[in-house]
């Protein structure tokens, strides 16, 4: 099978699970309307967070398949105040990490202007949190100025599996990453479309650091068309919970918690 018709069926796959995802959304809605009870709830929960990882497979499939696709990219960076813009998403994200016994902390100045697409940059940000977050630990975000550069840098107790290389992660997943989600493949990808780059770093023993740094200046990347941004639609869902249902445990998702 040759590239354009892997993607054609990708796509076409993609296209088929949202349709079905979107009739599990509207009936977890219909049902938050009129169940009753804990178990009702708790089995509400199961759902919703089933959904949610759903959407987190396909959003990252649809996104990541865009964006190796130069054909498809119509994105053009605008300015964006990066320091108040990641101190509000630092603090969604700490208050959904909150429900794994996950502790976020974030540091960074109070104005830096930069010019990114605003939607990829969440989408990266939120891909090295998840990166590098496991259930109980802690994790921090930091935003520097380095030169002519936006630095974004998020350490954490990194990969679970014992032996596992970091930095082969960087790469296009294979079938043993499936499982772990395509957040570095995503990450990097924003990154270099912003004429930006990503590296990590771990020494044995040590917790593991992801750098994002993404250029602050006007001029626009050589592989970058016009608007609009390819989407990432996250069903509904808040793009942090979507972005760390893996983490999460059902309760997270219940009803009440969603409101």
């Amino acid at each position: 099978m040759d590239r354009e018709t892997l993607a054609a069926s990708v796509a076409g796959v993609a296209a088929r699970l949202r349709i079905q995802l979107s009739n599990l959304t509207a009936a977890s809605q219909m049902l938050e309307r009129t169940a009753t009870g804990e178990k009702a709830g708790a089995y509400l929960a199961i759902l919703n967070q089933s959904i949610c990882r759903m959407l987190r497979a396909v959003g990252q499939m649809e996104l990541l398949d865009r964006l190796t696709d130069e054909d498809e990219i119509r994105a053009f960076p605008a300015p964006v105040d990066l320091g108040p813009w990641s101190a509000e998403l630092a603090a969604r994200a700490r208050g959904v990490l909150g429900g794994a016994g996950v502790s976020l902390s974030y540091q960074g100045p109070e104005r830096l202007l930069a010019h990114v697409d605003q939607a990829l940059a969440e989408q990266m940000v939120l891909a090295l949190v998840a990166a590098v977050a496991r259930p109980g630990g802690e994790v921090s975000l930091t935003l520097t100025q380095q030169e002519d550069s936006a630095c974004f840098t998020v350490r954490g107790p990194g990969p679970a599996r014992p032996g596992e290389e970091p930095l082969q992660r960087l790469a296009a997943p294979g079938e043993e990453e499936l499982a772990q989600g395509w957040e570095l493949p995503l990450a990097r990808q924003i990154a270099e479309l912003h004429a930006g780059s990503l590296v990590e770093e771990r020494a044995p023993g040590e917790r593991l650091s992801l750098v994002a740094s993404l250029p602050l200046g006007l001029g626009r990347p050589t592989n970058w068309l016009e608007s609009p941004t390819p989407a990432y639609d996250p069903g509904g869902f808040d793009e942090a919970l979507v972005a760390f249902s893996e983490l999460l445990p059902p309760e997270s998702f219940c009803p009440g918690e969603l409101g």
